[in-house]
């Protein structure tokens, strides 16, 4: 089977790293660029973690462009929750001392580069959205006669169960710009919501990170230091993969049980902004008054299955 051809949209910080490291080596994902944002950290600091990531993937041949440095309304700088630096460091990768990458980023912008890469792609490219969806909101809006040429989002955002993680509503990355992502579902683009139900289910095992760090490849000492760096911030013996699993679920859909549910975003509320609101109604006796699903949401992950995917890439 040939491989998915796919774009990346992220905001590197470590999870971010972990999903690189995966989509990078895999011979499932023919990766045709990667797109920068700002979210976990700055948009500098993202380009350069993301340089730095597939470098030692040894991937510099995958284009990489900066987009975005704010959300489509107001800066992050206007709000509370200006970065995730405090889980992921304040260098993104909770590595500040490793060497960055020396290489400049494609000049063209986010926006230019996905547009670019879909008008000439042979067949639908999948888009994997690990960040806020700034920059795929404004490509929505930009060039909406490209949007046939994608074959679906898999999106790393919201949750349909278990609340926010940015508010008591709101995951991070919707949370960071509900603007962005209330454009991004309401295109009529297939959408996998993968929020965070899902992602906290994928963890390895203290031997599996072991493994993954003696493996002797040349991403292994990054990929080591990524893995270290969650067990002592989170106290974690069998740390989570976070964005990987969606890059995992990318790679193996049949391990999500999904639902088509409709999707939309809070845009009010004091308590509720940045909310993912999943109308659950679709099967149920009051079906005759939800709207037509927009998404298929991720229920559950066969998690086993995803974090032994990881490593196997990732040790060969």
């Amino acid at each position: 089977m040939p491989p998915l051809p796919v774009l990346i949209d992220c905001d590197t910080g470590v999870d971010d790293a972990l999903a690189l490291l995966l989509a990078a080596r895999s011979p499932s994902l023919d990766i045709l660029g990667v797109t920068c944002v700002a979210g976990n950290i700055g948009l500098v600091a993202v380009v350069s973690n993301t340089l730095t990531v597939l470098d030692a993937a040894q991937r510099p041949e995958i284009p990489v462009a900066p987009g975005y440095d704010r959300p489509l309304l107001a800066g992050f700088a206007n709000s509370e929750f200006e970065n995730a630096s405090h889980v992921h460091g304040e260098d993104g990768l909770g590595l500040p001392d490793w060497p960055r990458s020396s290489r400049p980023p494609d000049p063209r912008h986010a926006i230019d580069l996905i547009a670019e890469i879909l008008a000439v792609a042979p067949e639908p490219v999948t888009l994997i959205a690990l960040a806020p969806l700034t920059n795929l909101a404004g490509f929505v809006q930009r060039h909406p006669a490209l949007l046939p040429c994608i074959a679906r989002i898999v999106s790393m955002g919201g949750s349909a169960f278990s609340g926010g993680n940015m508010t008591a509503a709101a995951e991070f990355n919707i949370g960071c710009d509900p603007e962005a992502a209330a454009v991004v579902y309401n295109s009529g683009v297939p959408i996998t919501l993968y929020g965070l139900d899902v992602f906290r289910q994928v963890t390895l095992t203290p031997a599996e990170v072991d493994l993954l760090e003696g493996a002797g490849q040349p991403w292994s000492p990054l990929l080591g230091g990524l893995l270290r760096y969650v067990q002592r911030r989170f106290g974690q013996a069998k740390p989570g993969l976070g964005d990987a699993g969606t890059v995992a679920a990318t790679i193996l859909p049949e391990t999500l049980t999904i639902h088509p549910h409709r999707v939309d975003i809070e845009l009010a509320g004091t308590h509720t902004r940045g909310m993912t609101v999943v109308d659950r109604r679709v099967a149920s006796k009051d079906a005759h008054h939800a709207a037509p699903p927009n998404a298929d949401v991720a229920y559950a992950i066969d998690a086993r299955r995803a974090a032994r995917l990881f490593v196997e890439t990732l040790v060969e």
